[in-house]
């Protein structure tokens, strides 16, 4: 029960703000979502998800609980400073899918510069986020991120390259920004919705 509900909670912070986009774009005159897109787009969230569980990234009710407002000694801006191999691998796998992800389910992504922008930021908000909760804000983890993105695009050109030699089937978004919406809008979720502490008392207290 502490699994589930220390999973959940998370999860249906981050979710509820996308869902309720998919069904605001619904209701718009002519727009159709399709089954296959719609799967697709949960995975793209779930993985969204993994990846702030990951990072543990901060919430607005992290502010002024820790020692100031923002750790200016835990914030790193030196490039390569302390290079961990293992580490810095794990940050461009980590990414990787989402270079996948968004030229797979997005046609608006199939661009080498889009995903790198989309990569960038991302990583950049997780690290802001991370100004709030007394963890490490690395321009090295921005850097590994914004490369993992870009490797995951040249995996699907890789991808498309040897079975999809045609580009592939091209889904019907609900609309031009749909996947940086949803980019968006986990982050949004997780930092505004999420109080840990709130859980911790009401469920394991």
């Amino acid at each position: 029960m502490t699994i589930l509900i220390s999973t959940l909670y998370p999860l249906l912070c981050m979710m509820l703000p996308c869902i309720f986009y998919i069904f605001l774009q619904k209701r718009k005159p002519g727009v159709c979502l399709s089954g296959p897109h719609f799967i697709w787009v949960l995975i793209f969230l779930l993985y969204l998800y993994m990846v702030l569980e990951a990072t543990g990234i901060g919430t607005i009710w992290d502010i002024g609980k820790y020692d100031g407002i923002i750790s200016v000694d835990k914030i790193n801006l030196i490039p390569f400073t302390d290079i961990t191999g293992f580490s810095q691998s794990l940050n461009i796998i980590m990414f990787m899918p989402l270079g996948f992800l968004l030229p797979f389910i997005w046609k608006e992504f199939r661009s080498p510069l889009k995903v790198l922008l989309a990569g960038a930021g991302y990583s950049f908000g997780i690290e802001f986020c991370q100004l709030f909760n007394n963890r490490v804000t690395d321009i090295d983890d921005l850097i590994m991120n914004t490369l993992g993105a870009v490797a995951g695009y040249v995996i699907w050109i890789i991808f498309v390259c040897l079975f999809h030699p045609k580009g592939g089937k091209r889904e019907i978004s609900l609309s031009g920004k749909e996947a940086a919406v949803y980019l968006v809008l986990s982050m949004a979720g997780e930092f505004f919705l999420f109080n840990w502490r709130w859980m911790v008392r009401t469920f394991f207290m």
